[in-house]
């Protein structure tokens, strides 16, 4: 393991990243519901109409947002208890202990994250 989890640690991040998703479900789940709720009320004048197109983007603005924390998230799952959690997908060097625990399914190092380069722009891989 290219960082200093220990099994305790993988252990709790595996359940937070497993609410984590079951959260996100539930969230895209009610985005749905308000859409066809949204969908199913009829419109009597413009500012109606108006307020459903603003209300309807602001949902799927939620929903893609839910969407791709999702996949990260079952990313991450994929990735726990294999050498891949916890190396970085852009230079391949270790992702900081302290990142994983904020960040559970963080997928690159601080470095990277910055843009300044992490094992590979150091010169290491």
């Amino acid at each position: 393991m290219p960082t200093e989890l220990s099994a305790q640690d993988l252990d709790d991040l595996r359940v937070r990243l497993r609410a984590q998703a079951e959260g996100l479900r539930a969230e895209l789940a009610a985005v749905d519901a308000q859409m066809s709720t949204l969908y199913a009320d009829c419109d009597r004048d413009v500012g109606d109409l108006g307020a459903k197109v603003t209300a309807a983007d602001r949902l799927r603005a939620d929903a893609e947002r839910a969407r791709s924390l999702l996949a990260r998230t079952q990313a991450a799952l994929d990735r726990l208890g294999t050498p891949a959690y916890g190396r970085c997908a852009v230079c391949g060097g270790p992702i900081e202990r302290d990142r994983l625990l904020a960040v559970p399914h963080a997928d690159v190092c601080l470095a990277c994250g910055r843009g300044t380069g992490g094992a590979r722009g150091r010169g290491a891989r």
